[in-house]
Order: structure tokens, then sequence, then C-alpha cells
């Protein structure tokens, strides 16, 4: 379950793809044969708006949910890094009981995709556009369920809308054509950056508020109310801030300027 770094550089046929409207059949429940046997031996590579809702249901802080739950993962053309889901010894999803997920309402974004993939067109004339397509594993029985679906109502039923929306910023920076330009070798202040806009909320809301970081930079005081309440928001802007330091984007204004 790659999705999000495959997301880049994906090639299928035509036939392969899918659209919002193509249909395919699929159900999980725990009458079919194979329950729970896709949480085993897989890659769950989590996003920051993943790292959010997990640690929060689990009750720690994002450092203890980084530190006792993930891995981490150097992607090989960004030489960024990225966190994947740690599995238990038996190579099994540690949240995987005999009932299922338990963390369920709150499982990360690939879970949520599951069975559906999804890619970018490689060539311009496509506008850099996505697409779908299935992920049929040998051992998976979903299929033989008659429920049909269209890929946009298996993203509603999935709530996978609201965290594409509140990933977007982050996925504009990793699939930023300049993160993968040969010419560029992340150094280690720019991947500290990246790591703790990205993933150590508490971290950044300390760098935030506790620091020279609002002496610097132009934040109303409305927007740093909601900044103190608000994770989600929080997140948000640390996404914000990184395309301003990593690419110079005008998504932050210095005081005086």
């Amino acid at each position: 379950m790659e999705n999000i770094l495959n997301k880049i550089g994906v090639n299928l046929d035509e036939e392969s793809r899918l659209t919002n409207d193509s249909t395919f059949c699929f159900g999980c429940h725990q009458d079919v044969p194979c329950f729970n046997d896709c949480c085993k031996e897989l890659d769950i590579f989590l996003t920051p708006y993943d790292v959010l809702r997990m640690k929060n249901r689990l009750g720690i802080s994002s450092a203890e949910f980084i530190s006792d739950y993930t891995e981490p993962v150097i992607h090989g053309e960004s030489k960024l890094p990225f966190l994947k889901l740690k599995l238990g010894e038996s190579g099994t999803c540690r949240f995987v009981g005999e009932d299922g997920c338990s963390i369920y309402e709150d499982r990360p974004l690939a879970c949520r995709y599951y069975p559906i993939g999804f890619g970018i067109y490689k060539n311009e004339a496509s506008g850099g556009s996505d697409f779908y397509f299935l992920i049929r594993e040998e051992h998976c029985k979903g299929f033989m369920e008659p429920q049909e679906w269209k890929v946009s109502e298996w993203r509603k039923a999935q709530d996978i809308d609201v965290y594409d929306d509140n990933n977007k910023g982050w996925m504009d920076i990793i699939l930023d054509k300049k993160m993968y330009s040969p010419d560029l070798e992340p150094d280690e202040k720019s991947l500290k950056m990246f790591f703790m806009g990205s993933y150590e909320i508490d971290s950044f809301r300390s760098f935030v508020f506790e620091s020279r970081f609002l002496e610097i930079f132009e934040v109303d005081e409305a927007e740093q109310e909601t900044l103190r309440s608000d994770e989600t928001e929080l997140m948000k802007f640390a996404h914000k801030w990184l395309q301003y330091a990593l690419f110079r984007k005008p998504t932050m204004r210095m005081r005086g300027k």
C-alpha cells in the first residue's frame, strides 16, 4: 500500500486506469474469508494528517507516536524523510485484532484507499492529472462481494476527501518538480525543517509560539488564536511555512516587507 509515494511516476496502461465514475465490486467485513489478511507484511506510508489523527486517538505526543509506532524511510528520488507504520513482531499491523482495526475511525489514508491505488500521468499533455487503479492481490476475496461502487462513492464513504484536503499543501510540496531536480541535494537544515513541518506538530507549535517566529512573520491575532486551538489548522500552516522555507513561495509574509 505505497499509495502516497507511488503517486509519483506511476505508469499504467490505459485499460488499467480508472476515473471517479469507474465502477468496481468490493466489500470487506468479518465474514469475508481473508478478513485482516491485508494488514500483514505491508508498507503503509503515513501522511501528516495520518500522524495527527493517530497520535490524538492514542492520546500521546507526536514525538511519542513517531518513536513508538513508525520507522523512517528515505525516499530515493527526493532524498526526503518519510514515515511508515512500524509493524509488530509477527509482521502484522499493531492496531489489528480479531475484530479488525482498533483505530478504524482514524486509520491511515492508505488503508482508506484500499483496494484503490492512485497515480499521476507522466506526460505533459495530461496536465499532471490524477487517475486511479485497482490493487488486486491474490489473497483478497473482497472483490467477490456483490456491492458495486463508483470510485467517487468509495472516496466519500472512506472520508478520503477529508484526508486529501488536509494533506493538499504537503502533497504539493512532495510533488514539486524542484524536489526531483538532479541538481538539488537537500541539506541537513532543509531535511530537519521538512520532517518537523510534516510530522512533529508539537515541535512546530513550540517553534511558532516559543521562538521569534511571530516577530519575523506576519500572522494576525485571529489566525494566531486559530493556530493555538486547532491542530489541523496548525498542521496546514506548517505546510505553508514549508512551501515558503523550501521554495520561497509567497505563502508567508515577513514583517516590514
